[in-house]
């Protein structure tokens, strides 16, 4: 598969400080790519600048062969990028089920749809996103009676129903219990291929599960990139980032 996403010497600086400093990455289509690295190293803020949530001060994103820079915040999720936050964004009053229908309204008014009639193709997909989060028993109850890892499994459904390219996850795993991170590395890998993945993670033993590249970013630069024994072998990310027992020492 070819080169989904390029990023540029991708700058953001404020006056003399650069948070992402002529950052340069490449993600294939179909791959599952984590960013990992110590707080501060530039990860949310990459994230933002591909979405255009901040405005770049140098260098180009560059997505299926397009420039996208300078796009507004729509505009790029309309060209196929969906974007995971840490902490989700759910209508908490809604139930699961209509929390859905919501998302897949393609109108600004986030109401529009309830009372939608969706048309085969969505159906299918609707019930797909409801298999893959293993929702299906909580439909009908109100999202803010969701457990945390259900809440985050209905946001990742919610990113789906508009079936972005490639979906953005900013540490998807987050108060999570051992048993729900589990399942959300199987919903990741179910994922990968027929979506991109990009995914900042501090859960190191949850990066381990999933990852095929991880890049390692720090003080807004690539500091390593490579599979999951060389990269934890780097004696430069030891350094700044996993410590001295590698992997097991930064989970």
């Amino acid at each position: 598969m070819g080169v989904l996403l390029e990023l540029k010497d991708l700058t953001k600086a404020y006056d003399t400080y650069a948070v992402v400093d002529h950052l340069n990455l490449t993600i294939n289509e179909g791959e599952l790519r984590c960013l990992i690295g110590p707080n501060g190293a530039g990860k949310t803020t990459t994230m933002d600048l591909i979405t255009g949530r901040q405005k770049l001060t140098g260098g180009k994103v560059i997505f299926d062969g397009r420039e996208i820079n300078g796009l507004k915040e729509h505009q790029i999720v309309r060209r196929g990028i969906g974007r995971k936050f840490q902490v989700p964004a759910v209508f908490r009053d809604l139930s699961v089920r209509e929390n859905l229908e919501v998302a897949f309204n393609r109108t600004p008014n986030p109401f529009s749809n309830m009372l939608m009639f969706f048309n085969r193709t969505d159906k299918k997909r609707f019930d797909e996103i409801v298999e893959l989060s293993g929702l299906g028993d909580r439909l009908d109850h109100k999202a803010g009676f969701l457990s945390h890892g259900e809440t985050q499994w209905l946001e990742i459904g919610m990113v789906l129903t508009q079936n972005p390219r490639l979906l953005l996850m900013d540490e998807p795993t987050a108060g999570m219990t051992e048993q729900e991170t589990l399942k959300t590395s199987e919903i990741f890998k179910r994922l990968k291929g027929a979506h991109t993945l990009v995914v900042v993670e501090h859960d190191m033993t949850f990066v381990r599960e999933i990852a095929e590249t991880i890049s390692v970013l720090h003080l807004g630069k690539l500091l390593a990139e490579g599979p999951m024994h060389q990269v934890e072998n780097d004696p430069k990310v030891r350094e700044v980032y996993l410590g001295a027992e590698g992997i097991s020492d930064a989970a």
